[in-house]
């Protein structure tokens, strides 16, 4: 067993990565097995078979660097002790590229965004980046915006979502002047390419607004620049891209692993010692820092906003995220101020109510009774937007488990998806979950939608042998064999999560004969030809 404690991260930079949402740290790994990983790293495809969600099998001992006790301790301390890794992972290679344009990673590997915008702040994923390689600036290392997690880019994302649609109408265009073979293997990377020229050329307006309104995000952009074996680890909402062109001449791996959190924490899981709030300086975020310093450590968020409700309502209304944000986390910690968040949220405003639902997240408990008052008569949309936020409060909200159980069974596929997936984070408290509870998670497993298969099959990995039954993990298994990849991915870590003997069966026998064998052709080389390397 690796002995991880001794590196759990102490109350100070735990709540330094609350702030900044990222901490670095340095493989114990000697430097010949990071020069074995970029080797293998070497010849795989980023986008294809051979690497992406396959590195593992590709290159297996990258498990060793995600096994160290270092790397172990510091996720246990961010997302609690049963994390476990998510099927998505990425190399990232960087040659000769220039600089990418910042983003946030799209938000269908963790939590799918209700209108796009409001994503969930609180610690339920973060990410690994990973360089085996020294990464000086020279080499165009990731650069990352610090304290951006939490901080919505409505004036950024509304234009670039504008310019997606239409390099997409573009790139259509292409496609129907050309054959299929002009899109195959990696001539699809040249019609990208000459998709961009052309929106460059048709949009030169647009292009122009995106770069102003991006401006002060590249101006706060650092690089994570590390010697070979560093480790960044980051909330999984942190603004970043590419910081820079690598001018080195040799190519730059940069592999990233997703982590997610198991169970809404209850008690702390870093060495905790004081649950003062010791950020010093004073931001206009810290009150969002505060309420998510009181999350992590299992507790309620007591404070209450000095500030007027009159002053934080015009915030609400700010064009500054940060600033809009901030107000909306102060305003749900009063009765007076939940009301003013509670009206924006029901608006038709959708930049607005989707900050706005922040305030309804921190107000937490006492926000339960007018939110299921508000589900009785709405129309779907709204429903979904407001099981959003029930399922983001969390385990305060277990007493809106049975409204969202006989919502899971609506017509509407956006409430089956919403309500599916806030089950099985507020009935986590629940021992055993209900028969409710459990009747609408197994009946989601066939449901006709992929979505709602996907975060049924979530919610029971989060809920693990608290929903388990013969039933569940008949389907469960039956979804081993489901056409999206994301159903097949939270099967095999249900089954696993279950603590059940056939489950963990029917999950090996599926990890065994989807095993891929890196080896060109294995068990044609002689034995004795090759020197045995001692494991690491």
């Amino acid at each position: 067993m690796n002995d991880s404690s001794r590196y759990l991260l102490d109350d100070e930079a735990m709540q330094r990565f609350i702030i900044e949402g990222y901490t670095q740290l340095k493989s114990e790994l000697p430097d010949d097995y990071h020069a074995r990983m970029y080797e293998g790293l070497e010849p795989l495809d980023e986008t294809g078979p051979l690497g992406h969600n396959n590195l593992l099998p590709c290159v297996p001992d990258l498990r060793l660097m995600l096994n160290e006790p270092r790397v172990v301790g510091v996720l246990t301390s961010i997302l609690g002790p049963d994390y476990y890794l998510h099927f998505h992972r990425h190399d990232h290679v960087n040659f000769p590229d220039g600089a990418q344009p910042l983003h946030k990673d799209s938000d269908n590997h963790s939590h799918h965004a209700i209108d796009g915008l409001r994503r969930y702040h609180k610690t339920r994923y973060a990410m690994l980046f990973y360089y085996p390689q020294d990464t000086p600036v020279e080499m165009g290392p990731t650069g990352i915006v610090p304290r951006s997690q939490y901080v919505s880019r409505r004036d950024v994302d509304r234009l670039k979502k504008q310019g997606d649609q239409l390099r997409a109408e573009i790139l259509e265009e292409i496609r129907q002047s050309m054959d299929t073979t002009a899109f195959e293997g990696t001539n699809r990377f040249k019609r990208y390419a000459e998709t961009e020229r052309e929106f460059r050329v048709r949009y030169p307006d647009l292009i122009e607004k995106i770069e102003a309104t991006s401006a002060p995000w590249e101006d706060a952009k650092i690089p994570l620049l590390g010697d070979v074996g560093t480790i960044s680890i980051v909330h999984f909402d942190i603004v970043h891209g590419r910081y820079s062109a690598n001018l080195t001449g040799k190519q730059r791996h940069m592999v990233k692993f997703v982590f997610c959190r198991n169970e809404e924490p209850t008690t702390p899981s870093w060495n905790h010692h004081d649950p003062a709030w010791l950020g010093g300086e004073e931001d206009c975020q810290t009150p969002i820092w505060k309420h998510l310093w009181a999350w992590h450590l299992g507790a309620s968020d007591s404070a209450v906003s000095p500030r007027s409700t009159d002053e934080l309502s015009e915030l609400l209304d700010d064009q500054d995220d940060r600033l809009a944000t901030s107000a909306a986390y102060q305003l749900g910690s009063t009765s007076a101020g939940f009301e003013v968040v509670l009206e924006k949220f029901l608006s038709d405003n959708l930049e607005v109510r989707s900050i706005a639902g922040y305030g309804l997240v921190r107000a937490g408990r006492d926000a339960i009774p007018r939110l299921l008052v508000e589900l009785e008569g709405a129309d779907p949309t709204l429903q979904a937007r407001i099981i959003d936020v029930i399922g983001d409060i969390g385990l305060e909200a277990s007493d809106a488990a049975p409204v969202l159980t006989a919502l899971a069974a609506s017509s509407d596929v956006r409430v089956r998806r919403a309500a599916i997936e806030a089950l099985g984070v507020v009935s986590q408290a629940e021992e055993p979950t209900t028969a409710g509870v459990l009747a609408a998670l197994e009946n989601a497993l066939i449901d006709e939608d992929a979505v709602v298969v996907r975060n049924s099959t979530l919610a029971l990995a989060r809920l693990g042998s608290k929903a388990k039954s013969d039933t569940v993990v008949d389907r469960v298994s039956r979804n081993l064999s489901h056409w999206h990849h994301h159903v097949r991915g939270w099967s095999v870590e249900a089954l696993q999560q279950m603590d059940d003997p056939q489950a963990m069966k029917l999950a090996l026998q599926y990890l065994m004969s989807a095993r891929w064998d890196h080896a060109s052709k294995s068990g044609d080389l002689d034995a004795t030809s090759q020197p045995m390397r001692e494991p690491t």
